[in-house]
Order: structure tokens, then sequence, then C-alpha cells
């Protein structure tokens, strides 16, 4: 089995600054904090049969790469945004229980609280490639035409990464590793939108996908990620695997 989880180097650097500091049981916090965060993404990869090709964990949380199809369910998707911060609330009772039965101080407890709402709140922001970003792109696609929900995606990553820039300013924040990160992210989204298109369209030559309903539509551009398309060519209507197959998209 290959081994996908890979630290990144700029984590080793964190951790030992944290030991030299003093800041050890914070540093093993945060790391087990991101380490469940990830494993709760894991279990649904794993779940839904996904190829994961690696996971990376970074001083701030971890990036997960995953081979899959564009045309899963949509519940599917939903569950795997959600699925760090869901283990994580998990986290919330077994920390409770450790301080209860007096396995850990209060000092430790308050700080873990800390920290995992802090993480649960910033992986809940839409900015790319945050698990919000992910969740909300599962909502678009639901309702609209999937060239849509991309270009939707982008525009709310961006508003949400100046907010973001903004706010922590403000109160002084700033981490310049963190905006690169992001604005990096964003970049290679904006980046791969052609691409994405082109496997969107050719998944729907290729592969019988799940659809719950039919559109019909003569605009390629409506095409909804769990409807099957119907496209009006004279007085014939074509199905979306020989309207594709014969058009250029």
């Amino acid at each position: 089995m290959k081994n996908i989880f890979k630290i990144d180097n700029s984590t080793y650097i964190l951790v030992l600054l944290g030991l030299l500091s003093g800041y050890i049981k914070n540093i093993f916090i945060i790391f087990i904090i991101v380490l469940i965060h990830e494993l709760g993404h894991v279990f649904f990869f794993y779940l839904f049969k996904y190829d994961i090709e690696s996971i990376v964990i970074y001083p701030f949380g971890g990036v997960s790469k995953v081979n899959k199809r564009i045309h899963e369910r949509i519940y599917k998707d939903v569950l795997v945004s959600i699925g760090g911060v869901l283990f994580q609330l998990f986290l919330f009772i077994l920390f409770y229980l450790l301080f209860r039965y007096c396995f850990i101080v209060k000092s430790t407890y308050d700080m873990f609280c800390t920290y995992n709402s802090s993480v649960i709140l910033f992986n809940l922001i839409p900015m790319i490639p945050l698990d919000g970003s992910k969740l909300l792109f599962s909502v678009f696609t639901k309702y609209l035409p999937y060239k849509l929900s991309y270009l939707f995606m982008i525009i709310v990553g961006i508003i949400s990464l100046v907010l973001f820039v903004i706010y922590t300013f403000i109160f002084r924040l700033n981490d310049i590793v963190v905006y690169v990160f992001l604005f990096v992210n964003l970049l290679v989204v904006i980046r791969d939108y052609k691409y994405i298109m082109n496997r969107f369209y050719l998944e729907r030559i290729l592969y019988d996908n799940y659809y719950d309903g039919i559109l019909y539509s003569g605009d390629i551009n409506a095409m909804k990620l769990n409807k099957y398309q119907y496209f009006k060519e004279g007085d014939k209507m074509l199905g979306e695997k020989k309207y594709l197959t014969t058009n250029r998209f």
C-alpha cells in the first residue's frame, strides 16, 4: 500500500520552533486537530472508494488530492467536504471526557476548545481550497448549471479571500504564508477552468452517470451535474452523448 500521508517541511520547522520556544503543548494540540480533520476526509474517501493520491499536512491544515470523477453523487461531495469538521466535533466529546475524568487540566481543555473552534470556523470560510468553498460548490451544482457553479465558486472565493486578508490585517493576524497558500490555490482553480469543463463534458460521453432528472435545453452551458440533457437540433431531440460526440465543446 502506498504511503498517502506526507508532512510538509514547513510543518517540521514549526514543530522545531515550538519545541525551542516552549510551545510544545500548543503545537501538539494543533497537530492532533489537523490530523483528525484530515482523517475525517479520508474516512469518506475510503467509504466511497475514491483513489487517494496524497494527504499533505501543513502547519495550518491539510490538503488532500483524490482521483475521482466529476460526476459523483452530490451528497457524496457534501459528506467529503464536511467530513473533517464532523470528526472535529467528535474531538470535542473526546476532550470533554478527558477533562471530565481528570486526564487533562482545564487550561489544556480550554486551549483545545479555542484551537478546535478556530480550525472549524476557518475551514468553513468559502475560500478556495477550504472545505467551505467545496461545500458551497456542491450546493451550487445542485441547483445551477455546472459551468455557472464553477464560475460562482471562483467569484465567491476571490471575495472571501479579499475579506479575509482585510480582516486579518485589521486585527493584526496577518500571516504571509497562509495568504500565499490561499492565493496560489485560487490561481490553480482559475487556471484549470477549461480543463475541468472539458473533463465534465468528456465524462458525459464516456460514462453512464447517475442523474436524478432530465433537462431539455439547447444551451450546452445550461448542463447540470445531476441532470441528463437533451438538445434540440431542427426537428430532432438529441441525447447529450450524441450531441457532445458530434459537436465541439
